[in-house]
């Protein structure tokens, strides 16, 4: 049997176990209620998570299509990087895989043939881990630039109220 039948036949089993290990890295109480709380609407980190580590895996295990499989992994890296996590700590996740297929796959590992198949297997998830923090800092940019464009929009509103700002000097003196 091949790495990729085994892959595909423990499909259930290993994105399981990656959500599980995923979940340990946010605190108990919160990974208790994303394990528990199915309802997308009471939990949509949990589900977004869920759905989206089993599209991530399933297109791994498709041909590599690195657009399909940024667009799963970006609702992944959206939802982690809102959160309070470093970027190595967000993007610890998608090593986690490797972790479950091990775990998973323990004794199909004692056959050389699907070792070497799977270290192959496993350069795809490093360069999905690049992916990730690829995704991560663009994230968080556009985070910090929202803050920011909120913060000039405050301060103008309220230099404006206050009568500091009554408007672009230039444009005034160009209609006079």
């Amino acid at each position: 049997m091949t790495l990729e039948d085994l892959l595909l036949e423990k499909k259930t089993a290993i994105t399981a176990k990656w959500l599980e290990k995923t979940l340990a890295t946010y605190s108990q109480d919160a990974s208790v209620f994303f394990k528990k709380v199915k309802n997308q609407f009471a939990n949509p980190v949990g589900q977004t998570l869920s759905s989206g580590l089993e599209a991530i895996y399933k297109t791994l295990l498709e041909k590599m299509d690195a657009e399909k499989l940024c667009s799963h992994l970006e609702e992944v890296i959206k939802v982690r990087s809102v959160q309070d996590f470093t970027p190595s700590r967000a993007v610890v996740f998608i090593f986690m895989l490797k972790e479950a297929i091990r775990e998973i796959l323990k004794d199909e590992l004692k056959d050389q043939k699907v070792l070497s198949q799977l270290a192959e297997f496993e350069l795809k998830i490093d360069q999905l881990a690049l992916f990730a923090f690829d995704l991560f800092v663009k994230t968080r940019e556009k985070m910090y630039e929202l803050r920011v464009n909120e913060v000039k929009r405050q301060v103008s509103t309220l230099m404006k109220r206050s009568g500091y700002f009554v408007g672009d000097s230039e444009q005034d003196t160009d209609h006079q």
